[in-house]
């Protein structure tokens, strides 16, 4: 946990936004979960491919750095880059200098899901990502009031609907 000049306690309009966040994140995620399944691919199978094809320029796929990106134990990262490798989606590739040095690089068919799963995440970001937006905005004091969080929360759970064009 970090220490700084935001040290004071949350109001409530901020345990608000954060509570709002917080589902809002849950809620994308599991539509990723429930997609990804429905492609027949594990979520950490996706979660994994996803983390090699959006690695910074710069950054080596090795397995020490995708399990720091996926915030997983490096065991259980070899574990599911295992897993991946026998559903196809990836390769080990060995370095000729040194045999220790392994990165990891995406199959055409690590490929094709991702395709597929791109579209589905643009699709569920379109609906839950301004409700994110707001909140983050509402804690760092940028954003919306507690009622317009309100009003777009229970717009999007189809509680209300939203007037405008």
């Amino acid at each position: 946990m970090s220490k700084g000049k935001n040290a004071r306690p949350l109001s409530e309009p901020e345990y608000l936004a954060l509570g709002e966040f917080r589902y809002q994140l849950r809620r994308f995620l599991r539509h990723m979960e429930e997609a990804s399944r429905t492609l027949g691919a594990n979520p950490q199978q996706y979660q994994l491919v996803l983390a090699i094809k959006g690695l910074p320029k710069g950054i080596v796929p090795t397995i020490s750095q995708l399990a720091e990106r996926m915030q997983l134990n490096h065991n259980s990262m070899v574990e599911l880059v295992d897993r991946c490798e026998e559903q196809n989606l990836l390769r080990r590739n060995r370095s000729a200098s040194d045999r220790r040095q392994v990165t990891l690089s995406i199959t055409s068919e690590g490929e094709a899901l991702l395709r597929k799963l791109g579209v589905a995440a643009r699709q569920e970001l379109q609906d839950a990502g301004p409700v994110l937006v707001d909140a983050i905005l509402r804690l760092t004091g940028d954003g919306r009031s507690e009622k317009e969080i309100t009003v777009a929360a229970k717009a999007r759970s189809g509680g209300i609907k939203k007037a405008g064009p």
